[in-house]
Formats: C-alpha cells, structure tokens, sequence
C-alpha cells in the first residue's frame, strides 16, 4: 500500500507536503517496516523522510522526537528510548496533538513489549484512552484486541 502511494506522488506534479507531515508519517510507517521486516529498502526509505522530515519539524518538536527514537531504535541505540518517548509525548500534549500524543504512547508499548518490559500495558492504556477521545473508536477497538495485556482497559 505505502509503495503505491510513493509510486503515485512520483507522477504527481504538484505535491503538497501539509507542513510534514507526510515525510513524518512516512518515516514512522517505514522504520515500523524496517524493524518488521529488517529489510533494507525500508530502512533506505525512513532514513530518508526522517531528513525531509527534520527540514519541517520546527513547529512540532515532538514529531522530531519521535523519529529520532524510532532512528535510535532502528539503529539499536536503546539507552534512553523510555525517557525521550516520555518527553515526545509529553511534547504532543503540551501541543495538543492528541492524535500524535496517542501514536507516541502505541509506539512506546511497542517498543517496551518488544523488550518484555510491562511498563508496555501502561502505554498501550493510554494510546487507547488517547485514540477514544480522538474519536477513533476502530483503532482503539484495534489496539485492545491486539494488546496482550487488556486487562488495563
């Protein structure tokens, strides 16, 4: 799907990059991808919209957080993830970005169950709390069914 997209905005002759957002949630969507897959076509890709995305952050720091962690991760620099997570999210909110302030929380789980840490239950709840009152019922219906720790929900 993200490969038909690109395709189609290599045609295009106008592009409109909605204050970045599209080379950020392209970066988020293939360092997912990279990590998945460990494919190197999907690392290539995130590295280069995290340096399109950087050139637009300045408005939404946190957007800059984020990616640099999924970078560290992608690169396997682990250190400080939880604590730059926390400070991304606290950012969106600060922002109101509540949407993206919910994707940081998913992507926080994310990582901690991919560690086996259960501080992954605590950030999922809160993704799920946060995409609810974003109004997207699917994804947090989505999220609970997947999570393997629904009892915080």
């Amino acid at each position: 799907m993200i490969e038909m997209r690109w395709e189609i905005l290599k045609h295009l002759q106008v592009q409109f990059p909605a204050f970045g957002t599209d080379h950020f949630f392209d970066s988020l969507i293939s360092t997912a991808l990279a990590q998945n897959t460990k494919e190197d076509k999907w690392r290539k890709h995130a590295l280069e919209c995290f340096e399109k995305a950087k050139k637009q952050a300045y408005t939404s720091p946190h957007r800059l957080w984020m990616l640099e962690i999924e970078m560290d991760i992608l690169m396997g620099e682990t250190n400080n993830v939880g604590t730059n997570y926390d400070k991304a999210i606290h950012a969106a909110s600060e922002s109101e970005h509540i949407h993206e302030e919910a994707i940081a929380n998913e992507r926080a789980g994310d990582f901690f169950l991919s560690q086996g840490d259960v501080r992954a239950s605590c950030y999922y709840a809160e993704a799920h709390k946060l995409y609810l009152q974003w109004g997207v019922k699917g994804k947090a219906a989505l999220l609970k069914r997947n999570c393997p720790t629904t009892n915080l929900f």
